[in-house]
């Protein structure tokens, strides 16, 4: 894949999006604690604690996130564990919810290079479609010379928008890519280096499926 500039700012835009409201939330709670040293605390320390603790545990999922989806990390799962847990962590707190059975796929499947990271990474773009919220289903089948994960978002819109369709179809030029397609573009740049490939289709008003085939 040839290095394009725009999409690394973009890539680094959208980490760093995500990465803001915790980290700043963070700051907000221990600067409210710095504020309460000469005064009687009342309630408000432990609420600038939970506050405290809400949002690092945020940062540091969404950390955990990005490590595997973009980094280099995703490609050397030697299970699908720790991109299921970092899927849920993702999702915990939200309008969306993640129905991902232990044992599926097979762990043996995250031996075959960047299965688990595609798979995750399809995964955030389920979320991202699901603007309203619903449930996200993952299945596989197959082995590490055939195979398919199918990963169902079922909820309204129940469709890609526009530009994040070209995006992840590869149609669109680095020049054109957004901050709301740049995931679409780089789950289908990572797939198509691993040799897999990714197709969303609309499956009613409330159902999209994605399939990850191999």
């Amino acid at each position: 894949m040839p290095l394009d500039i725009r999409v690394i700012e973009l890539v680094a835009s959208r980490i760093c999006h995500d990465l803001v409201s915790p980290v700043g939330a963070i700051r907000n709670g221990l600067e409210l604690i710095e504020e309460m040293e000469d005064e009687p605390a009342g309630g408000f320390l432990g609420e600038a604690v939970k506050l405290i603790e809400h949002s690092s545990g945020q940062a540091d999922r969404r950390l955990r996130v990005f490590r595997l989806a973009y980094g280099l990390a995703g490609r050397e799962q030697k299970g699908f564990g720790d991109t299921r847990t970092s899927a849920q962590g993702l999702l915990e707190g939200g309008r969306t919810t993640l129905d991902w059975p232990a044992g599926v796929p097979n762990d043996q499947l995250a031996f075959k290079r960047g299965a688990a990271k595609v798979l995750l990474n399809v995964i955030i773009l389920a979320d991202e479609a699901l603007t309203h919220g619903g449930t996200i289903t993952v299945a596989a089948e197959g082995d590490e010379q055939t195979g398919r994960f199918t990963i169902t978002a079922a909820g309204r819109p129940g469709a890609l928008k526009e530009e994040a369709a070209a995006a992840l179809a590869g149609t669109v030029a680095a020049a054109d890519l957004t901050p709301r397609s740049i995931h679409a573009y780089m789950t289908g740049r990572f797939a198509e280096d691993d040799g897999y490939r990714v197709a969303a289709t609309p499956a009613g008003p409330d159902r999209l499926v994605f399939t990850v085939e191999w």
